[in-house]
């Protein structure tokens, strides 16, 4: 590979409501509001040819959040299209954002305090590669599938001399 791959920049996500998006992953993962562009004034061919978004959409606001230590997260507000349900995770392109934390349990309960949509769990993976691993999965208001989990080492390190990227901790 000609050019070094330092890792993952941001994950963009659009949401219905920038303000709705913004105090969620503040309430929820502790966000600073790094910067904001507001409205694009762009046309229909770079909505379509460089977004791959309909032309007739708009970008009404974009902000990138810092959560923690890791990756940062992108929100855009596009207007101009009929609103969509997010993709269940068993569908193509379906997919979930997963943010370690200290405590999974304590982390679980604090969101379950504030309202959020929890599914089953935390969750302990018991054997595999996966093994040590503490999970649970949640919705965003808009439907966004979210996971927070904890974890001290995991199966596959007993195997393999590479390792997973951690939050805060060194590689």
């Amino acid at each position: 590979m000609a050019n070094k791959i330092y890792g993952m920049h941001h994950i963009g996500i659009t949401v219905p409501d920038i303000e709705e998006g913004i105090a969620f992953f503040q309430a929820v993962f502790g966000a600073i509001e790094v910067f904001r562009t507001g409205p694009f004034d762009v046309d229909q061919d770079f909505m379509k040819n460089k977004l791959g978004a309909s032309a007739q959409s708009t970008i009404r606001d974009l902000v990138f959040l810092r959560c923690g230590e890791g990756t940062s997260v992108e929100l855009f507000e596009y207007r101009g299209e009929e609103a969509s349900r997010p993709r269940r995770s068993s569908e193509v392109g379906g997919m979930h954002l997963c943010f370690e934390v200290e405590d999974v349990h304590a982390s679980a309960e604090r969101l379950r305090a504030q309202g959020i949509e929890m599914l089953d769990g935390p969750n302990l993976v018991e054997t595999g590669p996966l093994a040590g691993f503490n999970w649970i999965y949640f919705r965003a208001p808009w439907g966004l599938i979210l996971e927070i989990a904890s974890f001290d080492k995991l199966g596959y390190e007993e195997n393999s001399s590479h390792r997973l990227w951690r939050a805060g901790r060194r590689n």
